[in-house]
């Protein structure tokens, strides 16, 4: 127990047996190195339990109720070795014992502390490997909750890919039940969006030993694609073959699609950058050919036969100065008004240009 000192429970009324322990335990042990308590009846021991823990249990065979004392301990997940302290003619209550928690028993006619610190010593080993066999347990249902519980998707595959095991987030989000996907590969979720040089890649790395990263585009069962963040590692048995592999996928799908925008708003920002400067120098262009137009007009009569012709170049240069104006307010480089506007003009300006623009076929 190294330097802590060994603590027992002696559980009997008989003061000459608590005399002889605490003697043979001293020079067992010698002084400080084992601590002994007493209670006098299974239901005191077990209430006494309840607020200190113990190493060892020394039950009198001699209580009626003696059996009670592994059930309870059993039922509250204790782990305390049972040692029976009997005599020859009990000897049946070891027997009886021996189906009720019992560890091991002692004769009171064949003690003496060279038999008291080898049971005890085998007792407290054997206590050990069953508390190291408990918390191996514990820890294999922990992991197996996490896994269960786990928001990713979680899929354990033989060497081969054979999928052996789904965690229920992965019913969640494919829309495959266990029963549908134990025994198949994962291609099964296949979308053709990778191709066959990916795949390669993939197989590649993990039989190599090493751990695959990368994004996918699957196929639930309803048909709908989503995107999978993907981790595959390898899994090695004692001698370091690879014997399975445990696949994490995270569906990013939703991140995808933010990123998608995200790169749609920014190529529209630029188009708003490039169309702002198009505009900038269209409508320096603009301005020299309205100057030319209305000075070819204040030099032509209306009886002209070109009068009618400029007229109709100023006026598409006005509408390309509303388009240019468009453009801008588009790129965010000029300040919007807003402004009544009558629908049969613009209609009729629109009338004049499109027979134009428009050819009959």
């Amino acid at each position: 127990m190294g330097e802590q000192a060994l603590r027992l429970l002696f559980v009997g009324a008989d003061v000459a047996d608590i005399a002889l322990l605490r003697k043979l335990l001293l020079r067992a042990m010698g002084e400080g190195a084992s601590h002994v308590s007493q209670v006098f009846s299974t239901l005191e021991a077990l209430e006494r339990l309840i607020h200190a823990d113990y190493d060892l249990i020394l039950l009198d065979d001699r209580l009626d109720d003696r059996h009670i004392m592994a059930r309870e301990l059993g039922r509250h997940h204790k782990v305390i070795p049972i040692i029976y302290l009997t005599s020859k003619n009990h000897l049946k209550n070891v027997t009886e014992g021996a189906g009720c928690g019992l560890s091991d028993y002692l004769a009171r006619s064949e003690l003496n502390e060279f038999k008291l610190s080898r049971i005890l010593r085998c007792v407290l080993c054997a206590r050990k490997r069953e508390e190291a066999s408990r918390r191996a347990e514990d820890q294999v249902r922990k992991l197996s909750r996490a896994v269960e519980q786990s928001a990713d998707l979680v899929i354990i595959t033989d060497r081969h890919g054979t999928i052996e095991y789904v965690n229920p987030a992965f019913e969640d989000l494919t829309g495959y039940t266990p029963d549908e996907v134990l025994g198949h590969k994962p291609s099964l979720l296949k979308s053709g969006e990778q191709n066959s040089s990916f795949y390669k890649d993939l197989w590649d790395t993990i039989l190599a030993g090493k751990v695959f990263r990368g994004v996918l585009i699957n196929r639930k069962k309803n048909g709908t694609l989503f995107h999978a963040e993907k981790t595959i590692t390898p899994v090695r048995d004692g001698s370091g073959k690879i014997t399975h592999f445990i696949s994490n996928d995270r569906d990013v799908t939703e991140r995808h699609n933010l990123e998608a925008q995200l790169r749609q708003a920014q190529i529209m920002d630029a188009i708003g950058h490039l169309a702002g400067g198009v505009a900038h120098d269209f409508n320096n262009l603009l301005m020299v050919i309205s100057s030319y137009a209305e000075l070819a007009l204040d030099s032509l009569t209306p009886e002209h036969s070109l009068h009618r012709n400029i007229c109709e170049i100023l006026h598409a240069a006005r509408r390309a100065a509303d388009l240019t104006r468009q453009l801008l307010a588009f790129s965010r480089t000029q300040a919007q008004s807003l402004r009544l506007l009558d629908l049969n003009e613009v209609v009729q300006d629109l009338g004049r240009i499109l027979p134009r623009l428009i050819r009959e076929d």
